[in-house]
Protein backbone atom coordinates (compact mmCIF):
# COMPACT_ATOMS: atom_id res chain seq x y z
CA UNK A 1 0.00 0.00 0.00
CA UNK A 2 1.03 3.63 -0.49
CA UNK A 3 1.81 5.76 1.54
CA UNK A 4 -0.50 8.87 2.55
CA UNK A 5 0.81 12.33 2.37
CA UNK A 6 0.16 12.65 6.05
CA UNK A 7 3.18 10.26 6.27
CA UNK A 8 5.50 11.74 3.88
CA UNK A 9 4.48 15.08 5.66
CA UNK A 10 5.35 13.77 9.18
CA UNK A 11 8.83 12.07 7.77
CA UNK A 12 10.06 15.53 6.12
CA UNK A 13 8.81 17.59 9.19
CA UNK A 14 10.70 15.20 11.23
CA UNK A 15 14.02 14.83 9.33
CA UNK A 16 13.81 18.66 9.17
CA UNK A 17 13.66 18.61 12.57
CA UNK A 18 16.94 16.34 12.80
CA UNK A 19 18.67 18.24 10.74
CA UNK A 20 17.66 21.56 12.63
CA UNK A 21 18.94 20.50 15.77
CA UNK A 22 21.78 18.68 14.82
CA UNK A 23 23.10 22.32 12.50
CA UNK A 24 22.41 24.09 16.35
CA UNK A 25 24.29 21.61 18.36
CA UNK A 26 27.22 21.60 15.44
CA UNK A 27 27.44 25.69 15.43
CA UNK A 28 26.90 25.56 19.77
CA UNK A 29 30.26 23.30 19.75
CA UNK A 30 32.16 25.08 17.28
CA UNK A 31 31.46 28.38 19.20
CA UNK A 32 32.76 26.61 22.46
CA UNK A 33 36.16 25.45 20.93
CA UNK A 34 36.91 28.53 19.03
CA UNK A 35 36.47 30.15 22.52
CA UNK A 36 38.78 27.39 24.80
CA UNK A 37 41.95 29.69 24.67
CA UNK A 38 40.41 33.04 25.28
CA UNK A 39 37.35 32.98 28.68
CA UNK A 40 35.49 36.61 27.93
CA UNK A 41 37.01 39.57 29.64
CA UNK A 42 34.19 39.49 32.31
CA UNK A 43 34.71 36.57 33.49
CA UNK A 44 38.65 36.33 33.68
CA UNK A 45 38.47 37.68 37.52
CA UNK A 46 35.55 35.79 38.54
CA UNK A 47 36.33 31.85 37.17
CA UNK A 48 39.62 30.19 37.41
CA UNK A 49 40.92 29.38 33.40
CA UNK A 50 40.64 26.05 34.88
CA UNK A 51 37.09 26.04 35.66
CA UNK A 52 36.46 27.62 32.52
CA UNK A 53 38.08 25.02 30.35
CA UNK A 54 36.06 21.94 32.45
CA UNK A 55 33.09 23.79 31.47
CA UNK A 56 33.96 23.46 27.91
CA UNK A 57 34.74 19.89 28.29
CA UNK A 58 31.14 19.43 30.42
CA UNK A 59 29.02 20.85 27.76
CA UNK A 60 30.98 19.49 24.91
CA UNK A 61 30.81 16.20 26.26
CA UNK A 62 27.08 16.94 27.20
CA UNK A 63 26.52 17.44 23.56
CA UNK A 64 28.16 14.98 22.02
CA UNK A 65 26.39 12.53 24.07
CA UNK A 66 23.03 14.29 23.01
CA UNK A 67 23.84 14.03 19.24
CA UNK A 68 24.56 9.91 20.11
CA UNK A 69 21.10 10.10 22.25
CA UNK A 70 19.63 11.59 18.81
CA UNK A 71 20.31 9.14 16.34
CA UNK A 72 19.28 6.18 18.97
CA UNK A 73 16.09 8.08 19.49
CA UNK A 74 14.98 8.43 15.87
CA UNK A 75 16.19 4.48 15.47
CA UNK A 76 13.61 4.40 18.36
CA UNK A 77 10.94 6.26 16.51
CA UNK A 78 11.30 4.67 13.08
CA UNK A 79 11.32 0.90 14.43
CA UNK A 80 7.90 1.90 16.43
CA UNK A 81 6.35 3.31 13.23
CA UNK A 82 7.51 0.35 10.70
CA UNK A 83 6.80 -2.21 12.87
CA UNK A 84 3.81 -1.26 13.46
CA UNK A 85 4.25 -1.13 17.42
CA UNK A 86 1.89 0.78 18.52
CA UNK A 87 -1.12 -1.27 16.72
CA UNK A 88 0.93 -4.33 18.04
CA UNK A 89 0.56 -3.89 21.39
CA UNK A 90 -3.08 -3.15 20.98
CA UNK A 91 -3.89 -6.53 19.26
CA UNK A 92 -1.89 -8.25 22.01
CA UNK A 93 -3.93 -6.17 25.14
CA UNK A 94 -6.97 -6.76 23.15
CA UNK A 95 -6.45 -10.71 24.16
CA UNK A 96 -6.52 -9.86 27.66
CA UNK A 97 -10.65 -8.88 27.19
CA UNK A 98 -10.27 -5.55 29.63
CA UNK A 99 -12.96 -3.52 29.50
CA UNK A 100 -12.90 -0.56 26.75
CA UNK A 101 -12.04 1.85 29.54
CA UNK A 102 -9.62 -0.07 31.58
CA UNK A 103 -8.11 -0.77 28.15
CA UNK A 104 -7.31 2.39 27.10
CA UNK A 105 -5.60 3.46 30.13
CA UNK A 106 -3.71 0.56 30.40
CA UNK A 107 -2.68 0.65 26.81
CA UNK A 108 -1.27 4.02 27.44
CA UNK A 109 0.37 3.30 30.58
CA UNK A 110 2.09 0.43 29.04
CA UNK A 111 3.68 2.35 26.57
CA UNK A 112 4.92 4.94 28.52
CA UNK A 113 6.33 2.13 30.52
CA UNK A 114 8.02 0.66 27.54
CA UNK A 115 9.75 3.40 26.17
CA UNK A 116 10.92 4.21 29.64
CA UNK A 117 12.79 0.92 29.54
CA UNK A 118 13.88 1.55 26.21
CA UNK A 119 15.98 5.12 27.41
CA UNK A 120 16.17 3.84 30.74
CA UNK A 121 20.23 3.04 29.59
CA UNK A 122 20.24 6.98 28.45
CA UNK A 123 19.32 7.91 31.82
CA UNK A 124 22.13 5.68 33.35
CA UNK A 125 25.03 7.02 31.38
CA UNK A 126 23.77 10.73 31.85
CA UNK A 127 23.83 9.70 35.88
CA UNK A 128 26.01 7.44 36.61
CA UNK A 129 28.86 8.10 33.58
CA UNK A 130 28.63 11.33 32.08
CA UNK A 131 27.57 13.78 35.25
CA UNK A 132 29.49 11.38 37.55
CA UNK A 133 32.88 11.91 35.24
CA UNK A 134 32.49 16.02 36.11
CA UNK A 135 31.80 16.12 39.71
CA UNK A 136 27.71 16.71 39.75
CA UNK A 137 26.41 13.32 40.46
CA UNK A 138 25.53 12.58 44.18
CA UNK A 139 22.68 9.59 42.99
CA UNK A 140 23.55 5.96 44.46
CA UNK A 141 22.42 2.98 42.89
CA UNK A 142 19.92 2.54 45.67
CA UNK A 143 18.44 6.00 45.05
CA UNK A 144 18.19 6.32 41.25
CA UNK A 145 16.20 2.69 41.48
CA UNK A 146 13.78 4.53 44.37
CA UNK A 147 13.03 7.37 42.65
CA UNK A 148 12.25 5.14 39.66
CA UNK A 149 10.37 2.94 41.40
CA UNK A 150 8.52 5.90 43.50
CA UNK A 151 7.84 7.68 39.79
CA UNK A 152 5.89 4.75 38.12
CA UNK A 153 3.68 4.19 41.25
CA UNK A 154 2.88 7.87 41.35
CA UNK A 155 2.55 7.65 37.66
CA UNK A 156 -0.03 5.25 37.88
CA UNK A 157 -1.83 6.77 41.32
CA UNK A 158 -2.51 9.99 39.52
CA UNK A 159 -1.95 9.49 35.80
CA UNK A 160 -4.41 6.26 35.95
CA UNK A 161 -7.47 8.31 36.60
CA UNK A 162 -6.77 11.27 34.91
CA UNK A 163 -6.51 9.15 31.82
CA UNK A 164 -9.55 7.35 32.60
CA UNK A 165 -11.60 10.32 32.93
CA UNK A 166 -10.48 12.15 29.82
CA UNK A 167 -11.56 8.60 28.25
CA UNK A 168 -14.91 8.59 30.22
CA UNK A 169 -15.25 11.94 28.73
CA UNK A 170 -14.22 11.05 25.37
CA UNK A 171 -16.99 8.18 25.62
CA UNK A 172 -19.88 10.68 27.19
CA UNK A 173 -19.96 14.15 26.39
CA UNK A 174 -20.33 13.69 22.10
CA UNK A 175 -18.70 15.85 20.10
CA UNK A 176 -17.25 18.52 21.90
CA UNK A 177 -15.72 15.85 24.52
CA UNK A 178 -12.03 17.70 23.91
CA UNK A 179 -13.17 20.92 25.69
CA UNK A 180 -14.65 18.96 28.56
CA UNK A 181 -10.77 16.64 28.50
CA UNK A 182 -9.15 20.32 28.82
CA UNK A 183 -11.22 21.57 31.56
CA UNK A 184 -10.48 18.28 33.55
CA UNK A 185 -7.04 17.87 32.58
CA UNK A 186 -6.19 21.55 33.63
CA UNK A 187 -8.34 21.51 36.85
CA UNK A 188 -6.34 18.19 37.85
CA UNK A 189 -3.04 20.11 36.97
CA UNK A 190 -4.30 23.10 39.83
CA UNK A 191 -5.08 20.43 41.92
CA UNK A 192 -1.76 18.98 41.63
CA UNK A 193 0.22 22.47 41.86
CA UNK A 194 -1.67 23.09 44.92
CA UNK A 195 -1.08 19.76 46.62
CA UNK A 196 2.78 19.90 45.52
CA UNK A 197 4.52 20.96 48.08
CA UNK A 198 3.17 19.26 51.14
CA UNK A 199 2.05 15.96 49.35
CA UNK A 200 3.94 15.06 46.52
CA UNK A 201 7.88 16.91 46.40
CA UNK A 202 8.28 14.96 50.01
CA UNK A 203 7.95 11.32 48.66
CA UNK A 204 11.59 12.80 46.56
CA UNK A 205 13.34 14.85 48.68
CA UNK A 206 13.54 15.30 52.74
CA UNK A 207 11.86 19.44 53.55
CA UNK A 208 13.76 21.51 56.65
CA UNK A 209 12.34 24.41 57.58
CA UNK A 210 15.25 27.13 56.98
CA UNK A 211 16.50 27.93 60.78
CA UNK A 212 16.01 31.10 62.57
CA UNK A 213 18.83 33.34 61.41
CA UNK A 214 20.17 35.89 59.23
CA UNK A 215 19.21 34.55 56.27
CA UNK A 216 15.77 33.58 57.08
CA UNK A 217 15.08 37.23 58.58
CA UNK A 218 16.15 38.84 55.26
CA UNK A 219 14.18 36.61 53.24
CA UNK A 220 11.20 37.11 55.49
CA UNK A 221 11.78 41.27 55.46
CA UNK A 222 11.99 41.17 51.48
CA UNK A 223 8.58 38.84 51.38
CA UNK A 224 6.66 41.46 53.70
CA UNK A 225 8.59 44.31 51.70
CA UNK A 226 6.60 43.46 48.46
CA UNK A 227 3.65 41.78 50.02
CA UNK A 228 4.64 37.82 48.42
CA UNK A 229 2.63 35.28 50.66
CA UNK A 230 3.85 32.22 51.64
CA UNK A 231 3.76 29.41 54.05
CA UNK A 232 7.69 29.08 55.01
CA UNK A 233 10.77 28.97 53.94
CA UNK A 234 12.61 24.94 53.03
CA UNK A 235 15.53 23.32 52.36
CA UNK A 236 15.84 20.68 50.33
CA UNK A 237 18.57 17.64 50.49
CA UNK A 238 19.41 18.43 47.11
CA UNK A 239 23.00 17.23 47.64
CA UNK A 240 21.48 13.76 48.00
CA UNK A 241 21.27 13.15 44.14
CA UNK A 242 23.33 16.24 42.32
CA UNK A 243 26.03 19.00 42.97
CA UNK A 244 23.60 21.31 40.88
CA UNK A 245 21.84 24.03 42.70
CA UNK A 246 18.77 25.84 42.57
CA UNK A 247 15.85 27.62 44.05
CA UNK A 248 12.09 27.28 43.48
CA UNK A 249 8.17 28.57 43.89
CA UNK A 250 6.60 25.54 44.85
CA UNK A 251 2.17 25.73 45.83
CA UNK A 252 -0.52 28.51 45.07
CA UNK A 253 -1.36 31.29 47.13
CA UNK A 254 -0.81 31.29 51.21
CA UNK A 255 0.22 27.34 50.51
CA UNK A 256 3.37 28.61 48.59
CA UNK A 257 6.66 27.80 49.93
CA UNK A 258 10.04 29.54 49.32
CA UNK A 259 12.46 26.01 48.60
CA UNK A 260 16.10 26.55 48.92
CA UNK A 261 18.37 23.40 47.55
CA UNK A 262 21.00 22.69 50.34
CA UNK A 263 23.88 23.04 47.45
CA UNK A 264 23.12 26.81 47.03
CA UNK A 265 23.44 27.56 50.40
CA UNK A 266 27.33 26.11 49.95
CA UNK A 267 27.99 28.25 46.85
CA UNK A 268 26.22 31.70 47.20
CA UNK A 269 26.14 33.92 50.13
CA UNK A 270 22.99 35.60 51.86
CA UNK A 271 23.02 38.78 49.96
CA UNK A 272 23.13 36.68 46.61
CA UNK A 273 20.68 34.63 48.01
CA UNK A 274 18.55 37.15 48.90
CA UNK A 275 19.08 38.71 45.18
CA UNK A 276 17.85 35.38 43.51
CA UNK A 277 15.31 35.26 45.14
CA UNK A 278 14.24 38.38 44.56
CA UNK A 279 14.61 37.74 40.96
CA UNK A 280 12.06 34.45 41.68
CA UNK A 281 9.53 36.39 43.62
CA UNK A 282 9.08 38.77 40.77
CA UNK A 283 8.37 36.54 38.39
CA UNK A 284 5.14 36.08 40.64
CA UNK A 285 4.98 40.06 41.42
CA UNK A 286 5.38 40.90 37.68
CA UNK A 287 2.41 38.08 36.90
CA UNK A 288 4.70 36.38 34.73
CA UNK A 289 3.53 32.80 35.96
CA UNK A 290 0.12 33.67 35.49
CA UNK A 291 0.83 35.15 32.05
CA UNK A 292 2.22 31.63 31.32
CA UNK A 293 -0.16 29.38 32.70
CA UNK A 294 -2.61 31.01 30.43
CA UNK A 295 -0.52 30.69 27.24
CA UNK A 296 0.10 27.06 28.55
CA UNK A 297 -3.58 26.85 29.01
CA UNK A 298 -3.94 28.34 25.13
CA UNK A 299 -1.74 25.85 23.75
CA UNK A 300 -3.32 22.87 25.49
CA UNK A 301 -7.21 23.82 24.96
CA UNK A 302 -5.76 24.47 21.41
CA UNK A 303 -4.03 20.33 21.23
CA UNK A 304 -7.26 18.86 22.69
CA UNK A 305 -8.98 20.73 19.78
CA UNK A 306 -6.39 19.38 17.18
CA UNK A 307 -6.32 15.82 18.89
CA UNK A 308 -10.21 15.49 17.91
CA UNK A 309 -9.67 16.09 14.79
CA UNK A 310 -7.69 13.30 14.02
CA UNK A 311 -9.32 11.14 16.63
CA UNK A 312 -11.06 9.21 13.37
CA UNK A 313 -9.11 10.01 10.38
CA UNK A 314 -7.64 6.53 9.33
CA UNK A 315 -4.46 8.33 7.66
CA UNK A 316 -3.27 9.74 11.13
CA UNK A 317 -3.42 6.64 12.34
CA UNK A 318 -1.85 4.74 9.37
CA UNK A 319 1.30 6.90 9.12
CA UNK A 320 2.64 6.19 12.36
CA UNK A 321 1.12 2.01 12.17
CA UNK A 322 -0.97 1.94 14.54
CA UNK A 323 -3.87 0.42 12.63
CA UNK A 324 -7.07 0.96 12.91
CA UNK A 325 -8.45 4.40 14.90
CA UNK A 326 -8.99 4.25 18.82
CA UNK A 327 -8.72 6.94 21.07
CA UNK A 328 -6.05 5.38 23.64
CA UNK A 329 -3.83 5.06 20.13
CA UNK A 330 -4.49 8.86 19.01
CA UNK A 331 -3.42 10.07 22.26
CA UNK A 332 -0.44 7.86 22.33
CA UNK A 333 0.72 8.98 18.98
CA UNK A 334 -0.12 12.99 19.69
CA UNK A 335 1.99 12.91 22.63
CA UNK A 336 5.00 11.06 21.07
CA UNK A 337 4.97 12.88 17.53
CA UNK A 338 3.33 16.11 17.82
CA UNK A 339 6.63 18.31 18.38
CA UNK A 340 7.73 17.71 15.72
CA UNK A 341 4.92 19.20 13.68
CA UNK A 342 5.42 22.22 15.76
CA UNK A 343 8.86 22.43 16.45
CA UNK A 344 9.52 26.07 15.73
CA UNK A 345 6.66 26.80 18.94
CA UNK A 346 9.69 26.62 21.72
CA UNK A 347 11.59 29.59 19.96
CA UNK A 348 8.78 31.94 20.62
CA UNK A 349 7.96 30.86 23.68
CA UNK A 350 11.45 30.63 24.67
CA UNK A 351 11.92 34.53 23.36
CA UNK A 352 8.70 35.56 26.02
CA UNK A 353 10.51 33.35 28.71
CA UNK A 354 13.62 35.62 28.37
CA UNK A 355 12.14 38.83 28.39
CA UNK A 356 10.55 37.71 31.52
CA UNK A 357 13.83 36.79 33.24
CA UNK A 358 15.50 40.15 32.30
CA UNK A 359 12.23 41.60 33.83
CA UNK A 360 12.57 39.67 36.65
CA UNK A 361 16.08 40.13 37.47
CA UNK A 362 15.22 44.20 37.33
CA UNK A 363 12.85 43.83 40.04
CA UNK A 364 15.21 41.98 42.16
CA UNK A 365 18.07 45.08 41.46
CA UNK A 366 15.12 47.89 42.30
CA UNK A 367 13.49 45.85 45.61
CA UNK A 368 16.62 44.41 46.99
CA UNK A 369 18.65 46.92 45.95
CA UNK A 370 21.78 45.14 45.78
CA UNK A 371 22.82 44.79 42.00
CA UNK A 372 26.12 43.63 42.59
CA UNK A 373 24.60 40.61 44.45
CA UNK A 374 22.46 39.97 41.66
CA UNK A 375 25.44 40.01 39.00
CA UNK A 376 27.85 37.88 41.27
CA UNK A 377 24.91 35.32 41.85
CA UNK A 378 24.37 34.85 38.70
CA UNK A 379 28.79 34.49 37.65
CA UNK A 380 28.75 32.12 40.88
CA UNK A 381 25.69 29.99 39.57
CA UNK A 382 27.38 29.96 36.08
CA UNK A 383 31.00 28.65 37.29
CA UNK A 384 29.38 26.67 39.77
CA UNK A 385 26.92 24.85 37.40
CA UNK A 386 29.82 24.73 34.98
CA UNK A 387 27.28 26.55 32.38
CA UNK A 388 28.43 27.40 28.51
CA UNK A 389 29.68 30.79 28.68
CA UNK A 390 30.08 31.48 24.97
CA UNK A 391 27.08 29.71 23.73
CA UNK A 392 26.72 30.33 19.67
CA UNK A 393 23.70 32.82 19.59
CA UNK A 394 21.48 31.28 17.37
CA UNK A 395 21.81 27.99 19.83
CA UNK A 396 20.79 30.17 22.69
CA UNK A 397 17.88 32.09 21.08
CA UNK A 398 16.41 28.76 20.09
CA UNK A 399 16.78 26.54 23.37
CA UNK A 400 17.51 28.66 26.17
CA UNK A 401 14.91 29.64 28.51
CA UNK A 402 16.99 32.19 30.44
CA UNK A 403 19.24 34.56 28.51
CA UNK A 404 22.88 33.89 28.90
CA UNK A 405 24.65 34.87 31.77
CA UNK A 406 26.83 38.11 30.25
CA UNK A 407 23.82 38.91 29.19
CA UNK A 408 21.88 39.13 32.06
CA UNK A 409 24.98 40.83 33.93
CA UNK A 410 24.95 44.06 31.41
CA UNK A 411 21.39 44.10 31.42
CA UNK A 412 21.18 44.85 35.25
CA UNK A 413 24.81 47.21 34.92
CA UNK A 414 22.67 49.29 32.01
CA UNK A 415 19.95 49.18 34.86
CA UNK A 416 19.13 52.89 36.13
Amino acid sequence: MTPHWFFWLFAVLFTIHQIWEVVLTLLNNASMEENRGKIPDYYKDKIEPDRYQKSIAYNLAKARFGLAVRVYDVVIVWTIILSGGLDLMDRWMAGFSFPPLLHSVLYCGYVGVALMLVRLPVSLYSHFILEEKFGFNKMTAKTFVTDLIKGLVMGAALGGPILALVFWIYQRAGTFWWLWAFAAVYGFEFLMAAVYPTLLAPIFNKFTPLPDGSLKDLITRLAKKIQFKMSGIFTIDGSKRSAHSNAYFAGMGKMRRIVLFDTLQKQLNEREIVAVLGHEMGHNKLRHIQKQLVLGCVLSLLSFWVLSLFMHWEPFFMAFGAGSPAPHKALVIFSLFSGHFTFVVPALTNALSRKYEYQADRFSVDVVGDREAMASALVALCRENLSNLTPHPLYSFYHYTHPTTLERVHAIQAAS
